[in-house]
C-alpha cells in the first residue's frame, strides 16, 4: 500500500533532500510539496494524505500551527515534524498537540525515513536525540528558556558583555547561566559544551552566521 505524503520545509535544499530520499523508498508517494505553513494548510486540506511532514518554522504559518489547523479538516492524516531546534518546551508542546512523529534535523535521513514509515503505520516515532531530550526534561534537568537563549548566544560566538546586552541581563548572569549549562550538559569547557548541544540538536543552526 503507498503512503500519500505532502512535505513542507521553507528551506528548498532541506525540501528537495527528504523528498529525493522519499522517492528512493518504497512504499511512498508524495503528492504535494510546500514552501510555507499557509500553503501546507492548503494543500493537506485539499489532498487529504496519509501522512505530513512539516518543519517546524516556516513563514505564514509554523508546524504545529499547521498541523492545529488542519486536524479539523483532515482528521485521517498524520503529523511528522522535522525541527533545529531541540527545546524540551517545544517538544513537549508538539507532544502534547497530538503530533505522531517528532525528529531533529540533524537526525540521520535513514531514521527520519524509518519513522515517517512508522507513523504512517499508525505508530509513534521520534529520533533518538529527541527522546533524550524529553527524557531529560521529564527527570527535571530539561534547559530553561533563558538557558536556551545562553546557549544560543554562546554559539554564535557573543562575548559575556555582548550576550548580556542583548539579552537584558548582566554579564556575571551570563557566567553563571554558562556554568550551568556546563553542569546539566557534563562538559567542562565552552567547545565541548557546542559540540554536546550541537549533537543533542539544542542549538538552532539557521540562526548562526
Amino acid at each position: 500500500m503507498t503512503t500519500r505524503v505532502v512535505l513542507a520545509d521553507d528551506h528548498p535544499l532541506a525540501l528537495a533532500g527528504l523528498a529525493d530520499a522519499l522517492s528512493r523508498s518504497e512504499g511512498f508517494e508524495i503528492v504535494g510539496r510546500a514552501d510555507n505553513g499557509i500553503n501546507a494548510i492548503a494543500l493537506i486540506k485539499r489532498l487529504n494524505p496519509d501522512c505530513a511532514v512539516l518543519d517546524l518554522t516556516m513563514p505564514g504559518a509554523t508546524g504545529l500551527e499547521v498541523v492545529l489547523e488542519c486536524r479539523r479538516w483532515s482528521v485521517e492524516t498524520r503529523f511528522v515534524v522535522v525541527t533545529g531546534t531541540g527545546s524540551p518546551a517545544l517538544l513537549q508542546e508538539l507532544q502534547s498537540a497530538g503530533v505522531q512523529g517528532l525528529f531533529l534535523k540533524n537526525a540521520p535521513i535513514d531514521e527520519i525515513i524509518d519513522g515517517i514509515r512508522k507513523v504512517a503505520g499508525g505508530a509513534t516515532a521520534m529520533s533518538e536525540q529527541a527522546g533524550r531530550i524529553l527524557n531529560a526534561a521529564e527527570d527535571g534537568n530539561s534547559l530553561t528558556a533563558r538557558e536556551l537563549q545562553v546557549l544560543q548566544a554562546i554559539a554564535r560566538g557573543q562575548t559575556n558583555q555582548a550576550a548580556s546586552e542583548a539579552l537584558g541581563i548582566s554579564p556575571k548572569t551570563i557566567d553563571t547561566h554558562r556554568t550551568n549549562l556546563m553542569r546539566k550538559l557534563g562538559v567542562r569547557s565552552t567547545a565541548s559544551l557546542l559540540v554536546r548541544a550541537m549533537r543533542d540538536g539544542l542549538i538552532d543552526l539557521s540562526d548562526i552566521d
